[in-house]
This record gives structure tokens, C-alpha cells and sequence, in this order.
């Protein structure tokens, strides 16, 4: 194979990675998280107590955004 085809397909690779990262970003409120008691509830559903507990014990990217998803919709609506 030529060097322009491998360079061709690693482009191609990064870009769909890209699109993966950008789609999985759009969609991150109707994951599913999963509770100790095997409920299952959709981040966006979650109290915000629960959201906070289980991010401070899993660390979670997904619960993480959600929070601060939260923090500047409260602050964009008290600047009314």
C-alpha cells in the first residue's frame, strides 16, 4: 500500500472516532445508570442527590457532565 492510502485510512479512523466522541457527547442524558439496588434510571432522572452520591463513588464522565449540565442551567435561569 502506498503511504497517501495509510494516511487516507488514519484520517478516516480519527474522523469517526471523532463523530463517535461527538454523538456519545449529544446523547449522554439518555444513558442509563444503574443503581446498587439493579434499578435503572436515565441520568437526566436522577435526584440530585443521588447524581452527586454516585459521581463522588464512581467518578463517572457521564454523571460529571450531567452535573454541570444542571449547575448552568440553574445559573442561566436565576440571571432572568
Amino acid at each position: 500500500m502506498s503511504d497517501s492510502y495509510d494516511d487516507y485510512e488514519a484520517e478516516m479512523q480519527l474522523a469517526e472516532a471523532s463523530w463517535e466522541r461527538q454523538e456519545a457527547r449529544a446523547n449522554f442524558r439518555k444513558e442509563v445508570w444503574t443503581t446498587k439496588d439493579k434499578r435503572e434510571i436515565a441520568i437526566k432522572d436522577l435526584e440530585d442527590s443521588h447524581l452527586f452520591n454516585a459521581y463522588k463513588h464512581s467518578q463517572d464522565g457521564l454523571l460529571f457532565r450531567e452535573m454541570v449540565l444542571r449547575l448552568f442551567e440553574d445559573k442561566l435561569r436565576s440571571n432572568k
